[in-house]
């Protein structure tokens, strides 16, 4: 995955692992994969991740988990599955046909996956045995449909064709946002596109004119919504604002925040986190490095055009210590509920994954809590990473430590009946 260079340096090196244990299982939490399970099709799943990126495992209100897996003794080595309760189908695995020609051949270089309520998975996958090399598609037990394919014509870039397409967000209406490298002769440009309708229509490049002066000079990924909006951070050049957060909606794009602005807790905007999250009500979560404030870097969330601190590095963490790290970034529910992973200094779970609405965040899940099945969750492993779903449910994934103890899995928080 590419890292624009707004990232967030918020990595949580985090040596930890899950561990047998007796104690009592949270009532909510529940397991949806591990290690060792049984394969749909034949073989058991391996492992979750790939180096260097978090596990994104995203869950839809209906409670179904999209999850990317590694496969021991399988037909295929690699797919995306769908858990519906203790149901796992196969969206998506190596070997399978591509919609426009040849045979998937990995996914693991791109394994972020997009998911709605209906069931539908969006994500980038390696093509073999086609004139393109790579694509994004929307899977669902349906079928499989192509949204962007490398070496197809890039709309309203003359000249232009895709080099790459990466970091597919997905809503409800079957929209799919991308990033994309674009090729114009010699030359290579980033953009984001948003595909809609069954056609592209490019809604950002490099070089277009920035609305606080100067022209954009790369993207992070953009996140999309049900009504078609669509967030993203970006680097500009030129004599304006180095960067910032920026919406797009009905063709007009405004700037959200920019850096150098000033920040509700004093000090300025240094560095925006690469993805940020956001909802149908129009709200943005993100994670920010400050500069001259009283703190280093903290969450925070746009709403109603208003920025206000959810959690930052020195707060007081529920159970005792104080926040000292930030998962790369935050998710966020349909009631504007943040959720997100972080490492506490003093408290008696070092790692653990929080929920803030309007008050102070509250633990979730973590280090030293029992799972399901048996186990004590002692690592959420090197990137710790949480998804939350519009309904307020939680994904995360844990790891094993580093000589090998533990298993790998997937586990949710749903939410309390009735929400």
């Amino acid at each position: 995955m590419r890292r624009a260079c707004l990232t967030v340096a918020v990595t949580l090196s985090l040596l930890l692992s899950v561990a047998e244990s007796h104690g009592a299982e949270a009532p909510s939490l529940r397991r949806v994969v591990i290690t060792g399970q049984a394969v749909p099709g034949g073989g058991t799943f391996d492992r979750f991740s790939v180096e260097s990126l978090p596990i994104v495992a995203p869950i839809n209100n209906k409670g179904q988990v999209a999850f990317f897996a590694t496969i021991l003794r399988g037909r295929a080595s690699e797919g995306y599955f769908l858990a519906s309760g203790p149901r796992i189908s196969k969206l998506a695995a190596d070997g399978d046909p591509a919609p426009g020609g040849g045979v998937f051949s990995g996914f693991g270089r791109h394994p972020v996956p997009a998911l709605n309520d209906g069931g539908e998975l969006a994500f980038v996958a390696a093509i073999a045995g086609a004139r393109a090399v790579e694509g994004i598609f929307v899977a669902s037990p349906r079928g499989t449909r192509a949204i962007a394919l490398a070496g197809g014509a890039a709309p309203e870039i003359p000249s232009g064709t895709f080099a790459n397409v990466d970091t597919p967000a997905l809503n409800d209406r079957g929209d799919v946002a991308f990033l994309a490298t674009v090729r114009r002769g010699r030359e290579s440009l980033e953009a984001i596109y948003l595909h809609s309708g069954g056609k592209s229509r490019k809604i950002v490049a490099q070089g277009d004119p920035a609305p606080a002066g100067g022209t954009f000079a790369g993207f992070g990924p953009p996140s999309l919504n049900g009504k078609g909006s669509i967030v993203f951070g970006a680097v500009v050049e030129g004599r304006a604002v180095p960067g910032g957060l920026f919406a797009s909606k009905g063709g007009a794009i405004r700037m959200l925040v920019g850096a150098g602005a000033e920040t509700p807790d004093g000090g300025i905007f240094a560095k925006f986190s690469e993805r940020v999250a956001l909802n149908d009500a129009g709200a943005v979560a993100f994670n920010a490095i400050l500069k001259g404030a009283p703190i280093g870097g903290a969450i925070y969330v746009i709403d109603n055009d208003r920025v206000r601190r959810v959690a930052g590095l020195g707060d007081a963490a529920p159970g005792g210590g104080v926040f000292s790290h930030f998962g790369l970034w935050p998710s966020l529910s349909a009631a504007g509920a943040v959720v997100f992973a972080a490492s506490v200094d003093g408290g008696a779970s070092p790692v653990a994954v929080f929920a803030a609405s309007r008050g102070a965040p509250s633990r979730a899940a973590g280090v030293g809590d029992a799972l399901p099945g048996g186990g004590t969750l002692v690592s959420f492993g090197l990137y710790p990473f949480a998804a939350a779903s519009g309904a307020g449910a939680v994904t995360f994934a844990t790891a094993p430590d580093a000589v090998g103890a533990g298993a790998e899995g997937v586990f949710a928080i749903d939410p309390p009946s009735g929400r």
